[in-house]
């Protein structure tokens, strides 16, 4: 049994997630769409998907990737397979279960880029996975669409000034985040290095988006490392699930 992970560009990925599942005993079975690799076409052997963020656009329907990886998604879900999407992962999670995606409007233009505060609702104050990640907190941000309508049933967990969908959920086992909760230091650097085109747009220079990043980092990652030790143990809990017990964890 392993994770399903689709990755959708070269720089992005689980990251800092991916070391923490495999801290605790998942495998990551890792499908590099952007490469062509083929969306899989059973869920057999498949315990949980991760779906990653990456520079496509969840609305752009000519991509090969993007409707089966759609149809997977809403095969895992219906499933009741642990499912978690991160940014673009997000959107395209919202649009397999029949949500709508936009793009980010409101001062600043169509790009939400840097670190930005986030607010959980009254609903995300009481989930399980954010338990120990503050009301307030800075979180990182790079996406020109979002969710604009959260699927039917979907309850929203967090928001922000630019994004009122920065984290939803669908049922027990469905959760998708807006921001970036997964990256490194380093990682803010190289998409800065490959798309310089975005800084200019949002009017960020590289040296402040190096200090913030300073700045803010270590606070940031230790609500990640909280928010993904929760995702390994009460979304995709490998003991609880291997022995048939994931429903037992949520009643």
């Amino acid at each position: 049994m392993a994770l399903l992970v689709f990755e959708h560009g070269a720089s992005t990925g689980a990251l800092r997630l991916g070391e923490t599942l495999r801290d605790y005993g998942h495998q990551l079975r890792v499908v590099a769409l952007h490469r062509g690799e083929p969306v899989p076409d059973d869920l057999d052997e498949v315990d949980g998907v991760l779906s990653c963020g990456g520079p496509g656009s969840a609305t752009d329907d000519t991509l090969e990737w993007l409707a089966p990886e759609m149809a997977c998604l809403r095969a895992a879900h219906d499933a009741d397979i642990p499912i978690l999407g991160v940014c673009l992962g997000c959107q395209i999670l919202a649009r397999a279960l029949g949500g709508e995606v936009g793009p980010v409007e409101g001062e600043g233009g169509g790009l939400e880029l840097g670190w930005q505060a986030v607010s959980l609702t009254d609903v995300g104050r009481e989930d399980i996975i954010h338990t120990g990640i503050g009301w307030d907190s800075i979180q990182f941000h790079w996406h020109r669409q979002q969710v604009t309508q959260v699927p039917p049933g979907a309850r929203v967990l967090a928001e922000s000034d630019r994004c009122p969908v920065q984290s939803w959920a669908l049922g027990l086992r469905t959760y998708a985040l807006q921001y970036h909760p997964e990256i490194y230091p380093e990682t803010v650097a190289t998409w800065a290095a490959e798309e310089p085109g975005d800084l200019t747009e949002a009017g960020m220079q590289p040296e402040r988006l190096r200090e913030e990043t300073l700045q803010h980092y270590p606070a940031y990652a230790r609500l990640a490392d909280r928010l993904f030790e929760s995702v390994a143990l009460f979304l995709m809990p490998v003991d609880r699930r291997i022995a048939g017990l994931v429903k037992d964890l949520h009643h």
